[in-house]
C-alpha cells in the first residue's frame, strides 16, 4: 500500500500544485514540464472517442488535455485533496480514489485504449514499476493498446547519477527516478516493446506496448 506520509503530503501540496509546476523551465523536477504532457498526448494518438485512463491523475492537468481531443477519460489517484481539484477543474470525467498498489480496480472499467501517466512512477522502485505495468496491461489494456508514462527521467545511469550531483538541494532520494538504459531488460522480461523520448534536463516519456511474445502468451 501508499506510504500514509506520501498521501499526506500531496493532500497538503494539492492547493499549490499546478503553480508549483508552472514556469518551472531550468528547475529539477519539473523542467519541460508542460513538453512532456503534450508529448504524452501526442504520443497516445489521441482521437475522439478513445477512452483513457490517467495513472495518478493528480490536479487534472493531462486528463484536461485529452478532454480537449473528445477523448473518453478517467482518472485515478490515491490523494483525496488532489481529486478534489480535478473534479472541480474537470466535473464531466470519472475520477476514482485508488491506491496505485491495490490488485485490482473493480470500480474502473475493463479495458482502455490507452493508458497514460505523468510524474508519478518515480514514487517505486525500478521492480514495483515494471510490476504495475504489468498489472495494468493484464486488468485495463484493450488489444492494440499502449502506455505512455512520462516522468522525471534520464537517458542513462550515469546520466542520473551527474543530475543528482548537479540539484543536491532538490534531489530526493526517497524517490527512483527512471534511468532508460536500466529499464530495458526489465521492460523486456515483462513483455513490453518501448521507445523512450528525452524531452529536458530531467524528464522523458516513454511509449510501452506488448510484445507479440507477451500478446501471444496472453492469449
Amino acid at each position: 500500500m501508499m506510504n500514509t506520509q506520501r498521501q499526506v503530503l500531496f493532500d497538503r501540496w494539492a492547493a499549490k500544485y499546478d503553480s508549483s509546476v508552472a514556469n518551472a523551465a531550468g528547475s529539477f523536477p519539473f523542467d519541460g514540464y508542460e513538453r512532456v504532457l503534450a508529448t504524452v498526448v501526442e504520443a497516445a494518438d489521441a482521437k475522439s472517442s478513445m477512452t483513457v485512463l490517467d495513472i495518478g491523475t493528480g490536479t487534472g492537468q493531462l486528463a484536461e488535455l485529452f478532454l480537449a481531443h473528445a477523448c473518453v477519460v478517467w482518472g485515478v489517484d490515491f490523494s483525496a485533496e488532489m481529486l478534489a481539484q480535478s473534479r472541480t477543474r474537470l466535473p464531466q470525467i470519472q475520477f476514482v480514489q485508488a491506491d496505485l498498489l491495490a490488485e485490482a480496480w473493480p470500480m474502473l472499467p475493463a479495458q482502455f485504449d490507452c493508458i497514460v501517466s505523468t510524474y508519478v512512477f518515480h514514487e517505486f522502485n525500478l521492480r514495483t514499476k515494471v510490476a504495475i505495468l504489468q498489472r495494468l496491461v493484464k486488468q485495463h489494456l484493450a488489444p492494440g493498446g499502449r502506455l505512455v508514462i512520462g516522468d522525471i527521467a534520464f537517458p542513462t545511469v550515469a546520466g542520473r547519477s551527474a543530475a543528482a550531483s548537479r540539484w543536491v538541494a532538490e534531489w530526493d532520494e526517497d524517490e527512483f527516478y527512471w534511468a532508460a538504459d536500466e529499464s530495458v531488460s526489465a521492460f523486456q522480461s515483462a513483455g513490453l516493446a518501448f521507445e523512450y523520448r528525452q524531452l529536458s534536463s530531467c524528464a522523458g516519456v516513454f511509449s510501452l506496448s506488448p510484445a507479440a511474445s507477451a500478446l501471444f502468451s496472453k492469449r
